[in-house]
């Protein structure tokens, strides 16, 4: 069962090609996690991690959003 809290946090979405990262926009958890593309990668909810430059992969997300 996912946390409605964490389903609604902030995530800023990206996709790498080519070695290439491209903003993909930023949304709500929820909506980030609905997109079936292999290739995302997400900023930590609850952390300025793009400014470090650590993303999670949908798995992360997703584990994420499952928290209580």
């Amino acid at each position: 069962m996912m946390s409605e809290q964490n389903l609604y946090r902030i995530v800023e979405v990206t996709v790498t090609r080519g070695g290439d990262r491209r903003d993909v926009g930023i949304m709500t958890v929820r909506q980030a996690l609905e997109l079936q593309v292999p290739s995302l990668e997400y900023s930590h909810p609850e952390l300025n991690s793009r400014s470090d430059g650590r993303f999670l992969t949908r798995d992360q997300l997703q584990a994420y959003a499952v928290c209580a």
